[in-house]
């Protein structure tokens, strides 16, 4: 049986629609591992700046007969947590790094998590007590404002849903969700969770970001930290 060449094989593969090897797809160099030193700073610097003790004590004082809550809470918390990490251990050096030209700069990523928090946390309709705010413009451009204004919108959220009741999580509103996703009929409680996944989104964009400016992601940092 003659052996098939290579471009006949190319073609069978596509036509099943199976995926070359990712390594047969890279152009031009591939970021440096990180070296111990690189490794040893972040892991210093996510544990200086880390929060995540102090917003689970928060979170628990805060909802302790509010279960639903409670666990929105939980998962935002998590996720804005490494954000703010990303933000402070990326060096402001870094924060105009686009690791392709057509995509955000880190600074630019870290103002689009920031204020799509504003965009969700408000598109539930404020609950009593709370005074609407949205994302500074300009945009803030210096690192230690992309950090506090990354900050200020976490800290918004976070007023939020410490105001809202159980059953006004449970309300229905008319649109629910983003531009790129479609807007549906449903609860605010759908609102913060679309929140929570678009924060998720962002950090795992974030993550190559920094590793191709020789930081560790925060999670990668924090994984020797005790469970709670």
């Amino acid at each position: 049986m003659r052996a098939l060449s290579i471009p006949i094989i190319a073609t069978a593969i596509l036509a099943l629609g199976i995926a070359a090897p990712a390594a047969a797809q890279l152009k031009g160099p591939v970021a440096p591992a990180l070296t111990p030193e690189q490794m040893a700073l972040s892991k210093a610097t996510a544990k200086a700046h880390d929060e995540a003790d102090a917003k689970e004590q928060r979170r628990l004082r805060t909802f302790k007969d509010r279960p639903l809550a409670a666990v929105i809470q939980r998962s935002f918390d998590i996720y804005t947590n490494y954000l703010a990490l990303a933000a402070e251990m990326m060096p402001e050096a870094g924060y105009s790094f686009h690791p392709t030209p057509e995509l955000r700069s880190f600074g630019e990523q870290i103002n689009h998590a920031a204020s799509t928090q504003y965009s969700f946390c408000n598109q539930t309709g404020l609950p009593p007590g709370v005074e609407r705010q949205t994302f500074p413009r300009p945009a803030p451009t210096t690192k230690a404002a992309i950090v506090e204004a990354m900050k200020q919108s976490t800290a918004y959220c976070d007023r939020v849903l410490a105001a809202a009741t159980e059953s006004w999580l449970m309300e229905a509103v008319p649109k629910v969700g983003g531009p790129s996703s479609g807007q549906i009929a449903g609860s605010r409680v759908h609102i913060f969770i679309y929140n929570i996944v678009h924060s998720g989104e962002d950090y795992g964009t974030i993550t190559t970001y920094l590793r191709m400016q020789g930081v560790m992601p925060p999670s990668s940092a924090l994984d020797e930290r005790p469970a709670r």
